[in-house]
């Protein structure tokens, strides 16, 4: 039997009988087969993607294919985030630099599409990478009022000028300086904040992390 290399093979062997929590597991023959060396290897696997994005909007970023050993360090990872970042339903891309400079990756939400630049690699706060991207896709399945709700939750306000024009006015406190940017972008920061510090997101951001809890499950 031939297994992948994401997998390792496991021998023909007898069982011998063992106690399992509440009960006891008889002897029993055990036919050879691959073994994912990753949780949902198998699943993952299919994920990443080597052709590039069509019609990207970042010009100038050069798409190129993923390398095993790249490949590898982001399956160790997969198994090791919450479900409700839905890690499961994205696909993986790679290329070589942002146009943002020290950029480690980007979402490409008509796709769903996560892109991982040559800078991720070098990081390491991989998984808050990973989870930072997934919150800009959750927040793209956000229904209106849980949009509103965020945005009203962290301070974003309407401006109308003269000429009626609205302008979207971003909170006064900033958890991150990129949070100004869209309230796309807040969200996400503050659901990696969430990950990576949670009891300190609570003490913050009170509102917002109990918002968060009902909404990341």
């Amino acid at each position: 039997m031939e297994c992948q290399w994401w997998q390792t093979k496991v021998s023909a062997s007898v069982v011998d009988k063992h106690p399992r929590q509440q009960t006891t597991v008889r002897e029993h023959p055990r036919v050879e087969h691959c073994r994912n060396k990753w949780r949902d290897a198998d699943i993952h696997i299919k994920q990443f993607k080597d052709d590039p994005i069509i019609g990207w909007s970042h010009m100038g970023e050069v798409f190129k294919k993923w390398s095993r050993d790249e490949i590898q360090h982001v399956l160790e990872i997969l198994p090791t985030l919450p479900s409700w970042t839905e890690i499961q339903n994205y696909n993986f891309r790679r290329a070589k630099d942002s146009i943002h400079k020290g950029n480690p990756s980007t979402s490409e939400l008509l796709h769903k599409s996560i892109i991982f630049y040559d800078q991720f690699f070098k990081e390491r706060n991989k998984k808050s990478i990973i989870v930072h991207e997934s919150s800009h896709h959750i927040y793209k399945n956000l229904e209106p009022d849980g949009v509103k709700e965020f945005a009203d939750l962290s301070g974003w306000e309407l401006e109308v000028d003269k000429t009626g024009k609205v302008f979207e006015i971003p909170p006064k406190v900033l958890i991150k300086p990129d949070s100004s940017v869209s309230k796309d972008e807040d969200f996400s920061n503050h659901v990696e904040e969430f990950y990576i510090s949670p009891e300190m997101h609570a003490k913050k951001y009170p509102k917002i992390h109990q918002f968060l809890k009902g909404k990341l499950k």
